[in-house]
């Protein structure tokens, strides 16, 4: 798959702000709806060629965020359901043999 090159695109001015996440760029709408993520951008959320995101269209704001991203902010909604050392895993495994027992 073919995208846009890098060539000519100017680099942010200054160091990227990964803690605050103060990046900001102006970018191009190409063909076919395409857009160049700046790489200091992707360096920062830690983006490689190939890799998924979750595009979310909040009103008129595009979000994307990746698919590591996204987990951890699920575990981190869902954490305060699981009591502190139990594993949902072994439960459900629990649960899954004793069904399997009944049939």
């Amino acid at each position: 798959m073919s995208g846009f090159s890098e060539v000519g695109q100017k680099p942010l001015a200054g160091e990227p702000l990964a803690h605050t996440g103060s990046i900001v760029a102006t970018l191009r709408l190409g063909p076919g709806g395409r857009i160049v993520i700046p790489a200091d951008m992707r360096e920062v959320m830690g983006l490689k060629q190939g890799d998924a995101m979750l595009a979310r269209l909040d009103g008129t704001e595009l979000k994307l965020v990746t698919l590591a991203e996204t987990v951890r902010q699920l575990q981190e909604m869902t954490s305060k359901y699981v009591p502190e050392g139990v594993s949902q895993v072994d439960l459900f495994i629990a649960e899954r043999r004793a069904e399997a027992a009944k049939e």
